[in-house]
């Protein structure tokens, strides 16, 4: 006699299934495997949830994505959201691994975000507990609002402002820390090897990998914290949340930094000559006619800007 299956909480399953994209379709460290491993050991319940998504990864790896997802909308133990099912099928048809090009495009964190942004574009959302949301260009954030009050920085960049809900922290996760905030406005961004945490209006609890004490950020402080350390950033002269008035605001900062940020908001290419890399730069650029910015930037500074397409612009020495 078969033994009944364990009923896993859909908030198990995303659990699964956010594991399953960072184990499966990126190239996990070390750290990021032991988490998984402890993960997986923790819970009976867990354990469960993941060999069902293997299962069902399985099943569904020769289906269109069409037919995966009338599929898993026909399986009763599943009982699946929307965005789980969509994950799934993520998942079981390969969709995660991707060429440069469509990741550029259609990066696959948008297709299991709850709330995301193409390149050049900023928005805006009120959450449900009255907190407010904003994306800066090409990025994505998922959210659950259940026993905790949780946003998961998927990719790019966010800014939170903390609705007030008695004393539950609105938490935030990142693959590198989780940050807890009551009554606060504070800003993420995820860069390849660290998040950078950036307080604006009150003070913020911030808990990263094992080996690294929780802490408090302060208003006013950057910290970098990475998969082995947390360090305090010094001032650079950049305004923090600029972004979201649609402007990067500079003081003497290295050219090549500055059009390194105003890539992030055009498609293509941005180049400019090593020996100009460095000329310092301030002023008040916008991030919604970056090109115009770059222009204006040539133009002070006396270079020269050299553009073959929409999508190839180059600045070099005159």
């Amino acid at each position: 006699m078969s033994q009944p299956q364990i009923k896993v909480p859909s908030t198990v399953l995303d659990e699964a299934i956010n594991w399953s994209l960072k184990i499966t379709y990126n190239l996990p460290d070390a750290a990021t495997r032991r988490a998984f491993e402890q993960w997986l050991a923790a819970d009976d319940m867990h354990r469960s949830a993941w060999q069902r998504l293997q299962c069902l990864n399985g099943q569904f790896a020769d289906l269109p994505a069409k037919a995966a997802l009338a599929t898993l909308n026909r399986l009763p133990e599943a009982r699946l959201h929307r965005r789980q099912l969509l994950k799934f099928v993520v998942l079981a048809t390969g969709a995660g691994s991707v060429s440069w090009g469509a990741e550029r495009y259609a990066p696959w964190q948008r297709w299991v975000a709850d709330y995301s942004t193409r390149t050049g574009e900023h928005r805006r959302w009120t959450l449900p507990d009255g907190s407010v949301l904003d994306l800066n260009t090409d990025s994505a954030a998922s959210l659950a609002m259940g026993t905790e009050r949780r946003v998961t920085l998927l990719r790019g960049e966010l800014a939170l402002t903390t609705g007030r809900q008695g004393t539950q922290p609105l938490r935030l996760h990142t693959p590198h820390c989780q940050v807890d905030a009551v009554d606060a406005r504070f800003e993420a961004r995820l860069l390849p090897d660290v998040t950078c945490i950036t307080v604006i209006q009150g003070s913020v609890a911030l808990a990263a990998r094992p080996g690294i004490a929780p802490f408090s950020i302060k208003s006013g402080e950057q910290w970098q914290v990475g998969d082995s350390q947390a360090r305090l950033m010094p001032t650079t002269g950049a305004e923090p949340g600029a972004w979201r008035d649609g402007m990067l605001i500079v003081r003497s900062q290295p050219l090549a930094q500055v059009l390194t940020e105003l890539a992030r908001y055009r498609v293509g290419y941005l180049g400019w000559d090593p020996q100009i890399a460095a000329l310092p730069v301030s002023g008040n650029f916008s991030t919604v006619r970056p090109e115009q910015s770059v222009a204006l930037i040539a133009q002070a500074h006396g270079l020269q800007m050299r553009q073959l397409t929409r999508y190839w612009l180059r600045v070099s020495a005159a």
